[in-house]
């Protein structure tokens, strides 16, 4: 017996990790090898559990019928580089497109332009020498990582979230999901309250002053009767979290639907959910994190980036032992090996998905709000992704 949802031949292993060194002139490309070499699992095709697995009762439906089952379309994404990095470089950008905006003006507020200090600094290396290293250096280090920004940059185009382009930097590792979706019911929530001490920026303390000499006249004016109660505005507060959303769904050993084992199927693609969402140790200091995903509930919601911050497993029925296949590293080689695991009649699997970013309206308006299937394409807004 073999592996069905990762394909072992195809898979590899990471044995180093290239750092870019910024040098004199140019960028370096430094490997470090990995101690403990990570497996990269490659997938053997889209994991559509609405068609292909047991998570319901009675005959086998037709694709027609199926395709009508509310779901979830899932894209499984690693993060490339670290969010110190990325979150340096979205700062940065947003800095940069502040400075610009704000350019014909900004003299008056600041008393001095930066657009004409960035000038002199480009300036510094125009004849040569250490600074032109310098700004050559930067220059080709922030090429190479924009590199990376290329799927992100039209991930968030899609999800009309051109604003957040840098956030985060990743690329896709090949595995797609299609899970059932039972729970469709959904909330929104939203707060206002006092201003915090960030509200206001520059101007922020001195507005803040005004108000509190006003409020503290008022009292005093009003000291001798008996109800003193000013009504001051609401401020918006952010949340600081994502939303999370919860997908359920069975999964039966005792039915077989498809030409493939169910045990086997079942178990791997519980087995893969756990293994790509933990860590893994590679040296002393490095342990790239677990995977993240890009999900959307067609008419639901949708989330560029997302993790699994609950993965939950209930055994249904009475529990045998069953020989299955699961994938395991030897000689830096990724095989399948035989194991005898507890398998019930059935599993209950929950999973809860979290944002890594807020719940903006931007994606209800956006193309990844609008995935269909038709014909067996996927399409997300008018571009099939098959």
């Amino acid at each position: 017996m073999s592996t069905i949802l990762v394909n072992t031949g195809q898979s590899t292993v990471v044995e180093s990790v290239d750092i870019l060194v910024p040098g004199a002139g140019d960028i370096k490309t430094l490997k470090l090898p990995n101690e403990d070499v990570q497996p990269k699992l490659a997938p053997s095709g889209i994991i559509d559990v609405v068609n292909n697995f047991s998570w319901y009762a009675g005959p086998k439906a037709s694709a027609a019928v199926l395709d009508k089952i509310p779901c979830v379309f899932l894209t499984e994404r690693e993060q490339k580089i670290s969010s110190l990095v990325s979150g340096a470089i979205y700062y940065l950008k947003a800095a940069a497109k502040g400075v610009k905006a704000a350019s014909d003006n900004v003299n008056d507020v600041f008393g001095v332009d930066p657009m004409a200090l960035l000038g002199k600094l480009n300036s510094l290396g125009s004849e040569g020498g250490m600074m032109s290293d310098i700004k050559g250096t930067v220059g080709k280090f922030k090429d190479a990582l924009e590199e990376y920004a290329v799927e992100d940059t039209k991930l968030l185009a899609a999800h009309n979230l051109k604003s957040l382009e840098g956030i985060y930097l990743t690329s896709k590792t090949g595995f797609r999901y299609r899970l059932p979706f039972y729970d469709p019911q959904q909330s929104v929530e939203s707060s206002w309250g006092e201003k915090d001490d960030k509200t206001g920026g520059v101007l922020g303390g001195f507005i803040t002053g005004a108000m509190s000499k006003g409020e503290t006249f008022s009292e005093t004016m009003n000291i001798t009767q008996p109800g003193v109660y000013i009504e001051k505005p609401k401020y918006f507060l952010h949340a600081t979290e994502g939303i999370t959303r919860t997908i359920k769904f069975p999964l039966l050993n005792t039915i077989r639907r498809a030409d493939v084992n169910q045990v086997q199927q079942n178990y791997e693609l519980l087995w893969l959910l756990a293994f790509q969402n933990k860590s893994y140790k590679t040296s002393f200091a490095k342990s790239p994190p677990p995977k993240l995903y890009t999900i959307s509930v067609p008419g639901q919601f949708s989330m560029p980036y997302a993790y699994i911050s609950n993965l939950s497993i209930n055994f249904l029925g009475t529990v045998r032992r069953a020989s299955v296949s699961t994938p395991i590293l030897s000689d830096k080689t990724v095989i399948a090996k035989q194991v005898q695991v507890p398998v019930p009649e059935a599993y209950e699997v929950t999973i809860e998905f979290t944002s890594l970013i807020g719940d903006y309206g931007n994606t209800m308006m956006s193309d990844a709000f609008t995935t269909s299937i038709t014909n067996d394409t996927v399409t997300r807004g008018t571009d099939p992704t098959n």
